[in-house]
């Protein structure tokens, strides 16, 4: 069963808490059994129950009833990288609007300080008459969705490091670039600032040969210290993840928060599985290393150590005057029937034979069975004077081993330019082989898993060509894009959210790679070839080498075809509430103004009156509540202006009510208890603050300082005392008990004017 089938009436109505429930606190035993957490609420966001799942997402229990632990029983709750109160949490604003939210995501944070991404679904539950009563929220941990995303990141990048480091080991012209080339790959692959590469000295001491970003200081204070010793078997890599946490020696400790070293790793170097060395790997402040990042380490040592192992290896055949200086392993002669005439140590170690054992004898031996028929069409052409370069092919080791080998045959000519025989240079590339294997399994275990991931995920190369694509971009763009040719998006069409054409060249992914940065926060719409358009938001990142020389990009489509439903959705409830709002406040106002006008009572015409000013009042913040397009608070400007030209239609012409301007804005609960409250001294000062003849101003203002709001109202008059009027004047009376409800202190002064205000937070 689905979230969303979870999340709707109908299900809830199968657990009897639909729109009809009739005990909200007794949770059915079957929602204990459930995979996604869930938990009730009453109408004022007080905790009722919830299930063993929200336990565990929460990592607490809360307080059931708790009014602190009101609409969310998270430590802490985080929506768009922001942390927000109870009272912003889609329970709240579910309970607050009467609307049900679906697929709000937000991340829990645990008070042990790990942290949990979970989707919710809020609905709202009602009594038999229709009155709400309490909310039922559904929330299931998508986590693994978020990490999955991060780790394509750092896969790629990972690949991408080991994919450039194997291509340049090859090329690399002498051990200090080895080492370079090693360090640059670490940094990369496991995401760390600084890193070094040191080796067991003929003592058995571990010594820096190479390092980035170390002071000499430091260099000098650690150097030697190691955790293993020469000798050590079976190494396993080594990672702190927090040096404040690790049983270090002091001395060592203290040098390692000197050079502002936060996390550290220790990755093994190993020769013919003899540990010659170490990798480290610093991050400047606490990291948990993952075994994606470890493995990496590994593999780039593994290289390095193939690598070092080839250097050295050409270091002493070119110290062998008798052989060729470009021979790299093994160099065999042979006569022009195939007999074996010399055998160097190279060969002796990639085919297992000594000297004795095999010159004399047909260079065959060497070949598997299937492999035989190579040698006539060798020897051919030799005889012929032709050169065999980098020809590669596969020859048998003396133990039945089959070695894939790269060889170059030339022809060996006497004095007067007779061919007399060859000369084979033969290398095994085995490792290289594997190595290149490896690099395939990785970039096809990465293709895997960008293709499992439900969204919309393709790359291009730095000139915008598309190079891969998942299914789900297929299914986003309703075609199968043409790779290499299809450029900058897998789309047909594009347009931006107004409907204005957004030609491919424009596109994000095109500005991030012709700009050379990831583009973020932009909206389109691809249009289908069968016209149908998808609303969704790119992530264009553009990707680059060790030299930070682009090569391409990666980019993810979120579909936001169900937001941009939900959003139309609520316009049209708002615009619908905001008609019948103001249908039944005129109808009250007309009720109100025919009751007045029928009642010969000077009494009661005077209650309907205030009435219908107040009415007028809240018909005024009414307007403005649902006319901004805000869905929980509302400019204050706009409210005083709406309210006092309210109130300035029922004074008379030489009262004039003057505003200062604000530019904050309050939460929606506050905006019917402050529109009553001005509407009450507004009209106090109209009657009892200003003259018949001569102008009258009155003062309004609404502002913000002190960590909290004043609503202040001033006029010329003599001012009043609060304490003893305020037992007789019912509007006084009602302007207090609207300040208790918000929580403010109201207050009245006579110098040197009249002055009432209002403090609230």
């Amino acid at each position: 069963m689905s979230i969303e089938e979870v999340a709707s009436d109908r299900v809830w109505g199968m657990f009897g808490l639909g729109c009809g429930a009739a005990r909200l606190d007794e949770p059915p035993e079957i929602l204990e059994s459930m995979p996604m957490a869930i938990y009730a609420c009453d109408a004022q966001g007080r905790l009722l129950w919830f299930n063993n799942r929200a336990v565990q997402i929460w990592g607490r229990t809360p307080r059931l009833g708790d009014d602190s632990e009101k609409y969310c029983g998270s430590f802490k709750f985080h929506v768009n990288g922001r942390q927000v109160a109870r009272h912003e949490t889609p329970t709240a604003v579910v309970l607050r609007t009467g609307i049900p939210i679906h697929g709000a995501e937000g991340r829990f944070e645990r008070p042990d300080g790990s942290c949990v991404w979970a989707m919710a679904h809020v609905d709202i539950l009602k009594d038999a008459k229709g009155r709400l009563v309490g909310a039922i929220t559904c929330f299931h941990e998508i986590t693994a969705m978020h990490d999955a995303a991060e780790a394509v990141g750092r896969r790629s990048e990972q690949n991408a490091a080991l994919f450039e480091f194997t291509e340049r080991l090859q090329y690399a012209a002498s051990i200090s670039e080895l080492y370079e080339l090693a360090m640059s790959a670490i940094i990369r692959a496991m995401h760390c600032e600084r890193a070094a590469i040191l080796l067991f000295d003929d003592m058995g001491v571990m010594r820096f040969v190479a390092s980035r970003g170390l002071s000499e200081t430091y260099r000098r204070a650690v150097d030697g210290h190691s955790p293993w010793k020469p000798n050590n078997k079976d190494v396993q890599p080594l990672c702190i993840d927090d040096i404040n946490r690790a049983d270090l020696p002091e001395s060592l400790k203290r040098a390692v928060h000197a050079e502002g070293i936060g996390a550290l790793a220790f990755i093994p170097l190993k020769e013919n599985g003899r540990l010659i060395g170490k990798f480290m790997a610093y991050h400047d402040a606490p990291h948990v290393f993952a075994e994606v990042e470890v493995e990496a380490g590994l593999t780039i040592g593994r290289q390095l150590i193939f690598g070092l192992e080839r250097k050295h290896a050409e270091e002493v055949r070119q110290k062998l005057a008798s052989i060729v200086e470009s021979s790299d392993d093994a160099i065999v002669s042979k006569d022009l029937n195939g007999i074996i005439t010399t055998w160097n140590r190279g060969a002796e170690r990639i085919f297992g034979y000594k000297a004795e054992e095999i010159i004399g004898k047909p260079v065959t031996i060497l070949m598997p069975p299937d492999r035989v028929n190579e040698e006539p069409g060798i020897l051919a052409r030799i005889r012929k004077g032709e050169q065999i370069d980098h020809y590669e092919t596969v020859r048998r080791h003396k133990d039945g081993r089959l070695l894939d080998i790269s060889l170059t045959v030339s022809p060996v000519k006497d004095q007067s330019g007779r061919v007399i025989g060859a000369s084979k240079i033969a290398r095994d590339i085995t490792e290289r082989r594997h190595a290149d294997a490896a690099l395939r399994d990785s970039e096809r275990r990465l293709q895997d898993l960008l293709a499992a991931i439900p969204a919309a995920i393709y790359t291009t190369d730095a000139a915008g060509k598309i190079t891969y694509y998942n299914e789900a971009a297929v299914e986003l763009a309703g075609r199968r894009p043409t790779l290499g040719t299809d450029e900058w998006c897998v789309t047909w069409k594009l347009y931006w959210p107004d409907g204005t054409p957004l030609p491919h060249d424009q596109c994000p992914m095109a500005i991030a790679l012709k700009e050379g940065r990831p583009v973020r926060g932009k909206e389109a719409v691809a249009e289908r070839p069968d016209g149908t358009r998808i609303p969704f938001i790119p992530f264009p990142t553009p990707l680059h080498d060790a030299n930070g020389n682009l090569v391409g990009a990666i980019n993810m489509l979120i579909d936001i075809s169900e937001r941009k439903q939900a959003e139309t959705q609520q316009r049209l409830l708002l615009r619908e509430l905001n008609h019948r709002v103001k249908n039944n406040m005129q109808t009250l106002q007309s009720l109100l103004y025919t009751a007045m006008r029928q009642t010969q009572n000077r009494e009661a015409r005077k209650v309907l009156d205030d009435a219908a000013s107040r009415i007028s009042a809240m018909a005024a913040a009414q307007r403005v509540l649902y006319g901004t397009s805000a869905a929980t608070r509302f400019s204050i400007d706009e409210f005083l202006e709406s309210v006092c030209h309210a109130a300035q239609q029922s004074f008379l012409p030489n009262v004039k009510i003057i505003r200062e301007a604000a530019s904050c804005e309050l939460d929606n609960d506050n905006a019917m208890p402050l529109a009553l409250i001005l509407n009450e001294l507004l009209t106090n000062a109209a009657k009892y603050g200003c003259e018949d003849e001569g102008e009258n101003l009155i003062r309004v203002g609404l502002k913000n300082g002190d960590g909290g709001f004043v609503l202040y109202v001033e006029d010329n008059g003599p001012g009043f005392d609060l304490e003893s009027i305020g037992e007789r004047s019912s509007g006084l009376k009602l302007v207090q008990l609207l300040a208790r409800q918000l929580q403010g202190q109201f207050e009245v002064t006579k110098k040197p004017f009249s002055r009432c205000s209002l403090r609230f937070t």
